[in-house]
């Protein structure tokens, strides 16, 4: 006779795995409740999570946001570097919620893989919890898959999901506010974050293929994998409260398709972001892709080292605001002519 776990699904493992993590869960719970965002409604295992924000939040906005990690989950197992995949994950999705100007909630994360297993299941959850943690939001509770016959028993994909709340008047992008002369102001990415891999992956591959020797030497450097390629995605905690203390118009979370398409998304229709100085935060990482791809794809693809850019009016105290927040000028809005970003040395 056949059962659920002969098929590949063992829901007693996977049952254990999460009452094993019940603590590390639990801690975010206790996090988002002393940081006063509120608190989880104690149902562990229940078949959804209730969450009671503060009294602060009454009369807000929700804000939701969902992500993934990408291919990089491919590579990171390749070099048995997980531990960094839940900040990506985390990452990927809080830092949208405050591109709008909100305050992180609560997490819920979604799991499918082939097989669970402990070689990577425990690093994976741990690793979401504690960028949970870092940013005062509940992991709420989320769901594990297994596929097997679909998937590998060796595969796994992550997607997060977060929740977040915003007054009423409070909302960023303030598009309408946005005019000629205010300035950009870049927060620098950790590398990559959790973009253009498919990219980097086709360009491992045509190495291994046409250039093996130097292929092998670049793998064998962990310490290049670790902190250059698979640096874990900067979580932006303190855009909160820049935002409190000084005028921010806009904020745009550099992702997929780069500069170009990330910086559109919050301009006006009869205005541009002249991007003058592109090459702000250098990092090692990009010099090494610059070999391989044209300079218009690395800004149309990854954030070459800008995580954030920020929009606010030209004054001495926003000046001085941005730098004490180590934020590099990068630009200014000028008056749309044809594009609506330009980066000079490719643009202009």
């Amino acid at each position: 006779m056949l059962d659920y776990k002969k098929a590949g699904v063992d829901t007693e493992k996977a049952r254990k795995y999460v009452t094993d993590l019940k603590t590390v869960i639990q801690n975010t719970h206790k996090k988002a409740q002393s940081a006063g965002t509120g608190s989880v409604v104690d149902n562990f295992g229940g078949f959804a999570g209730i969450f009671n924000p503060s009294a602060q939040h009454n009369g807000a906005n929700l804000v939701a946001a969902t992500d993934g990690v990408g291919t990089k989950i491919h590579l990171a197992k390749q070099f048995n570097y997980l531990e960094g995949l839940g900040e990506d994950l985390v990452a990927m999705c809080v830092n949208d919620l405050y591109c709008v100007g909100a305050t992180p909630l609560f997490f819920l994360d979604y799991i499918a893989c082939g097989k669970l297993s402990d070689s990577w299941y425990h690093t994976v959850i741990e690793s979401i919890s504690r960028a949970c943690e870092k940013t005062s939001m509940a992991l709420l509770g989320g769901e594990t898959a297994e596929h097997p016959g679909v998937m590998a028993d060796d595969d796994f994909d992550l997607a997060g999901f977060c929740v977040g709340s915003v007054a009423p008047d409070a909302h960023l992008p303030k598009i309408d506010t946005i005019g000629e002369g205010d300035l950009l102001y870049g927060f620098s990415s950790s590398g990559l974050h959790s973009n253009g891999f498919s990219l980097v992956r086709k360009i491992f591959a045509e190495l291994e293929k046409n250039e093996p020797e130097k292929y092998n030497q670049l793998i064998k450097d962990q310490k290049w994998i670790q902190n250059e390629l698979l640096t874990p995605t900067t979580i932006y905690t303190f855009l909160p409260e820049l935002i409190q203390q000084t005028e921010v118009k806009a904020l745009a979370h550099i992702t997929g398709g780069g500069l170009y398409e990330n910086l559109e998304r919050i301009l006006p229709d009869d205005f541009a972001a002249l991007v003058e100085k592109p090459e702000s935060f250098q990092k090692d990482i990009f010099q090494f892709l610059s070999k391989y791809v044209k300079p218009v794809d690395l800004y149309s693809t990854f954030n070459m080292g800008i995580g954030i850019i920020a929009v606010i009016p030209d004054s001495a105290d926003g000046r001085k605001k941005m730098e004490s927040f180590d934020a590099k000028l990068l630009g200014k809005i000028i008056k749309r002519d044809t594009k609506p970003v330009l980066i000079s040395g490719i643009d202009t």
